[in-house]
């Protein structure tokens, strides 16, 4: 009966544990790596960027504040493009669905389509979110929400010197 009673608990115990139990991006703390595969089918690995200031945003074709949000990225891309690698995270659609959006919103910028596993590492718990990395691969803010365009260049400042 003893035997049956830990079988029980340990089993409540697996159940009730977060699905993600890996280290979560932190402000001040070093980005989580990832593994993500682009829209056209190529992986694309953090360490890649490193020694390069990076911007992440979290997004979905389907999220309003998300294509409140883009246009004013895309329009900073151009800006930042040579200094900051920017990378987009469309949250478990397919390469079919995403890639009408990215035309639609000209998004030029390098988008995967994230099964959950990179959110997961990133706190992501509603869309849209933005992290900014500087090259240190050091996290310097999290912007969970609709980006407002003087957060963006505000926080921008913090990993583009």
């Amino acid at each position: 009966m003893k035997r049956l009673v830990w079988v029980a608990l340990a089993a409540a115990a697996l159940f009730a544990a977060p699905a993600y139990a890996g280290e979560r991006a932190q402000v001040g703390k070093p980005a989580p790596q990832f593994v993500v595969t682009t829209v056209d089918g190529k992986k694309v690995l953090l360490r890649q960027f490193a020694g390069r200031p990076i911007f992440m945003n979290f997004f979905a074709t389907w999220c309003p504040p998300c294509k409140l949000e883009l246009p004013n990225i895309v329009k900073h891309y151009a800006e930042y493009k040579k200094d900051v690698v920017f990378l987009g995270f469309d949250q478990e659609e397919t390469p079919d669905l995403v890639k009408p959006f990215l035309k639609q919103y000209g998004i030029r910028y390098t988008v995967g389509i994230d099964q959950g596993q990179v959110a997961a590492s990133y706190g992501v718990a509603a869309l849209p979110q933005s992290v900014f990395i500087d090259k240190n691969g050091i996290v310097r803010a999290i912007w969970r929400g609709y980006l407002p365009p003087a957060t963006f260049l505000k926080d921008m400042q913090l990993i583009d010197r």
